[in-house]
């Protein structure tokens, strides 16, 4: 896999990123860091956390590492003030983190679906929220927030994790209408298999080699983060797209793929 060559698209812009310490979060912060964005990564483990800012540095790119409990809203607030303070109010806000039990229903306690409910919506929500403004204000903002196929399709042992999908579905379309022009937000879908949410690096470097292949590698999405990170096509706004299939598109076409072409990564249902 040939990635995209570094561009300056995003020079001069700030992105928050969540989740991005392992997995899908990883390639979105690389996807940011090749198109010049200076990139602020969110996530609990430290270690992980590292990881990612090691590949981002390579790229040449502004960052921060951020450790912080998307669970918890004076959390949120210090991060926002921390790179304000840096570097400006955000332009780029990716909504990634995210838990996942895998429980029935009747395990489904009371704290397993107060977490689920807190870091995968509520944290979605009120960190959105506050930069919202910010967005309007400057006339231009990308926001971009991981659904999953759970968004549209209900899992067994997955009623709290679908619960959360479903509901950022209807949070991120609602948004996208009310949103004025120079917002774009959107939402996306692996469109490949990969690791699960839960698993650490750790517990995948110990996986037998076969069943690591069985998994995509994190970084084949950093395209598909990028470009939505920068396009200005009203146009995508509202609309889901197959992150794989759009980083793939722009590895083969480039960074200015239009968004006719991009559009037809996306799911088929418009608003």
């Amino acid at each position: 896999m040939k990635p995209a060559p570094r561009d300056e698209a995003l020079r001069g812009s700030t992105a928050i990123i969540t989740g991005a310490g392992r997995g899908i979060g990883r390639g979105g912060a690389l996807g940011l860091a090749r198109r010049g964005a200076r990139v602020a990564i969110l996530d609990v483990v430290p270690e992980e956390l590292e990881t990612t800012l090691g590949l981002v540095r390579r790229e040449g790119a502004e960052s921060m590492g951020i450790l912080a409990d998307l669970g918890r809203r004076d959390e949120i607030v210090s991060v926002l003030e921390r790179v304000t303070r840096a570097w400006g109010p955000p332009d780029v806000l990716i909504n990634n983190a995210a838990v996942l039990h895998l429980t029935t229903f009747e395990e489904t306690d009371p704290a397993v679906w107060d977490e689920t409910m807190n870091v995968n919506l509520n944290a979605v929500y009120y960190l959105t929220w506050r930069v919202y403004r910010g967005m309007v204000d400057k006339g231009r903002g990308n926001i971009v927030t991981m659904s999953s196929t759970a968004g549209v399709k209900p899992f067994a042992r997955e009623t709290a994790y679908c619960a959360t999908k479903y509901a950022l579905e209807g949070l991120m379309r609602s948004l996208a209408i009310e949103a004025p022009r120079g917002l774009i937000v959107t939402l996306g879908t692996p469109g490949k298999t990969t690791k699960p949410t839960s698993m650490s690096d750790a517990e995948f470097a110990a996986l037998p080699p076969e069943r690591q292949a069985q998994y995509a590698n994190p970084l084949v999405f950093a395209e598909a983060f990028g470009y939505l990170a920068a396009t200005a096509d009203a146009a995508l706004s509202g609309r889901r797209f197959d992150l794989f299939a759009l980083a793939e598109l722009v590895r083969e076409e480039g960074w200015n793929v239009p968004a006719s072409r991009a559009l037809q990564r996306a799911e088929r249902d418009a608003l």
